[in-house]
């Protein structure tokens, strides 16, 4: 039985991710909600609101040369995810990351990682997000130890 986690932090995706392989990952419907995509030129006041309400966020690259794609107020590219979702479980939080890191693909990875807090026991660490589509490595960093 798998019970609640605090789960946040900010992982970079590495070279940044083209919105159009995103696009499939944002249309699925996930338990809790599922990704939203912070708009372009959100300063970090926006975004920190923004991962409170939503949970699960891509960020655009901040390169005023990246832009928006056809003028419909969507980024070209995602080049972080930020997280802070408390209460979720930890068969949502791998396949959250094994769908976005589907639909990155082999030319992408993961550069960081995120930090996770067990609610029933004091157990603490961080998990490291897996490319292809792999499931992510918890590593227990403190807390209770089994």
């Amino acid at each position: 039985m798998s019970y609640p986690w605090i789960v946040e932090g900010t992982v970079e995706l590495c070279p940044p991710v083209p919105f159009a392989r995103l696009r499939e990952l944002l249309d699925q419907a996930a338990p809790r909600g599922g990704f939203e995509v912070a708009p372009h030129g959100s300063d970090e006041s926006e975004l920190t609101r923004l991962v409170n309400r939503a949970r699960w966020v891509l960020v655009p690259e901040a390169d005023a040369d990246a832009g928006t794609d056809d003028g419909r107020d969507r980024p070209r590219a995602v080049k972080y995810l930020r997280v802070n979702d408390p209460g979720i479980e930890a068969h949502d939080v791998d396949e959250r990351i094994r769908g976005l890191s589907a639909c990155m693909g082999a030319a992408h990875e993961f550069r960081g990682r995120l930090r996770y807090w067990g609610d029933m026991g004091g157990e603490d660490g961080e998990i490291v997000p897996s490319r292809e589509g792999g499931a992510p490595y918890w590593r227990q960093i403190g807390g209770r130890y089994w």
